[in-house]
């Protein structure tokens, strides 16, 4: 009997299995966005006559050369992520080889769009809230802002975020994001002193007022200093930011997304001292191009750079060391962001 492949037939089942398999290669969450990046590649080919003609790299330098005129540089590689992934599931064709293609993705700039990032705030804009915002009125969304920023957490993270997930310690409050965009664990704490509040009090308040009959989600609607036994939707997570804006009195409030309490705390952390390693564990950023994405550079550490360059002494005068710098002290800070950076003191 010859066992060559030319003469085995494989049986339908197994067909099916690696079919079901392959499938699987899709992320799960994403896989309608995926399906509709295909789609719209297969519309652009019937509209320009290639029908089911050869996917060549000349049709996809075709392709992405006119989707790039009207989509931001970044969303480009993400539509070429998705684009490349359906290609090699349901067609057996690697883009990735294709040269020229990544090269013209990586030169050029998107001629109608610039990049918008979210907003951030700055650290005593964050105590500010907090310290000034009633309770009453507030409470939640104090807590969905201390969460958000001292993990770096994404909207969805919050919204499915479980009350088990939330672990009290006595003087600090331990969190687990078992379930993330990146498909990374990640875990951090929430100290009391966190921005210059009793943050672990004030996540325990709005626990407290949960009503028995809640489920295990760990934000529940809350109105006139009550919970409900009503989910909070990403929607009203996703607001949070903006409203904090609102109350600070910022302007254009609606420039302040869910996604910048997770550029704030990126920020925060960069700004302290954490390394670029440090962040993308923190974030649970694979990437270290994404992860700088991520952070801005705020005021106050312009401020920073500012006065170390142009408030330096006289020529000829003499500084003493001692005056400035103390090298044989190291102090620990302990930052809010659940990392321990050891700095010199600075004397400004």
């Amino acid at each position: 009997m010859n066992d060559n492949a030319e003469s085995f037939s494989i049986p339908a089942e197994i067909k099916q299995e690696a079919q079901e398999a392959t499938l699987r290669l899709l992320p799960a969450k994403s896989k309608r966005v995926y399906e509709k990046e295909m789609v719209e590649f297969d519309n652009w080919r019937k509209k320009r006559g290639l029908g089911k003609g050869a996917i060549t790299e000349e049709v996809l330098l075709s392709y992405f050369f006119n989707v790039k005129k009207n989509f931001a540089a970044s969303l480009m590689w993400t539509k070429y992520s998705m684009l490349k992934s359906m290609l090699k599931v349901h067609k057996g064709i690697d883009i990735s080889k294709y040269g020229k293609l990544t090269s013209y993705l990586k030169v050029g700039k998107s001629r109608k769009y610039k990049t918008k990032k979210a907003k951030i705030l700055e650290r005593n804009q964050i105590e500010e809230f907090l310290k000034k915002a009633p309770d009453v009125e507030y409470l939640q969304g104090k807590v969905a802002l201390i969460l958000g920023v001292a993990g770096a957490c994404l909207c969805n993270e919050l919204t499915f975020l479980d009350i088990s997930d939330v672990q009290n310690k006595g003087s600090y409050l331990y969190v687990l994001i078992p379930d993330t965009k990146t498909n990374i664990s990640r875990s951090f704490t929430v100290m009391e002193e966190a921005f210059s509040v009793n943050a672990v009090e004030m996540c325990r308040k709005y626990i407290s007022l949960r009503p028995k009959a809640a489920g295990k989600r760990f934000f529940l609607r809350y109105v006139d200093g009550k919970c409900t036994t009503q989910h909070v939707g990403i929607n009203t997570i996703s607001k949070t930011f903006s409203k904090v804006a609102s109350f600070l009195g910022l302007p254009d409030p609606e420039s302040f997304t869910g996604y910048g309490m997770r550029r704030s705390s990126a920020t925060l952390l960069a700004n302290a001292g954490g390394d670029i390693t440090t962040v993308k564990r923190h974030g649970g950023w694979k990437s270290t191009t994404v992860a700088e994405n991520y952070i801005e550079e705020s005021l106050s550490s312009k401020m920073a750079i500012a006065e170390k360059i142009q408030m330096l002494p006289n020529v000829g005068e003499v500084v003493s060391p001692s005056s400035t710098l103390n090298p044989g002290q190291n102090n620990k800070v302990v930052f809010e962001l659940n990392v321990n950076v050891n700095i010199n003191n600075n004397s400004k």
